[in-house]
């Protein structure tokens, strides 16, 4: 799934190995977590899909990978796996936004991120996705209706924590809304048509 990389890099200061790396319209960085949502756990769990709830917003941030996991029953989400590692992770969330954050802890290794199936950061082109033992391994992706993130580890994690969102909190329509929707436009649109011939209709007949 993560094998092929985007041809769209764009390095912001190249050179540095902690520069920021833009992929698309999507900036992936580490630094300082901002104040976003925090997004908390529904209640203990275990198994290849979790639930979480982002904090105040109510939105629904579901966690699944191919690895059983396991998740604390009350405050921030914690994912751990239940044994071993974590290899993957995909995260959706019920919302679009501007900015996601994220922490790690694990052994020394790498991660690949493909962001809403198709904007991918990657190593060796991604500079700052290393996870280290010695750090905090935290980041923050910015950019705009952040929906859906992919992880690919090496070797592997044994948390991923600290998820916070932040800015444009849009809902994401799902295929059936969007087919309503066309539906009902279509429908204003005929109706809009045959209330213009009936009028022209009565024109002819009274003119």
């Amino acid at each position: 799934m993560l094998a092929v990389a985007s041809a769209g890099y764009i390095f912001a200061a190249a050179g540095s190995a902690q520069a920021a790396v833009t992929v698309d319209s999507y900036s992936l960085d580490t630094g300082s977590f901002g104040t976003g949502l925090g997004v908390h756990s529904t209640g203990i769990q275990s198994g290849t899909t979790l639930d979480g709830v982002v904090n105040t917003d109510g939105s629904a941030v579901t966690f699944s990978s191919s690895n059983t996991l396991t998740m604390t029953g009350s405050g921030e989400a914690t994912v751990l796996p239940l044994s071993g590692l974590i290899s993957n992770l995909d995260v959706l969330f019920a919302k679009a936004w501007d900015k996601v954050t994220f922490s790690f802890a694990g052994d020394n290794g790498t991660f690949s991120l493909l962001v809403n199936g198709a904007s991918q950061f990657s190593v060796p082109s991604c500079s700052i996705c290393t996870i280290s033992t010695k750090g905090q391994n935290k980041f923050t992706l910015s950019g705009g209706n952040i929906s859906s993130l992919s992880f690919a580890f090496t070797p592997g994690v044994s948390t991923a924590k600290q998820f916070r969102v932040d800015g444009v909190q849009s809902a994401v329509p799902e295929p059936a809304t969007w087919a309503l929707l066309l539906l009902g436009f279509a429908g204003i649109g005929f109706s809009l048509r045959r209330r213009k011939a009936s009028t022209q209709r009565l024109r002819i007949a009274y003119s």
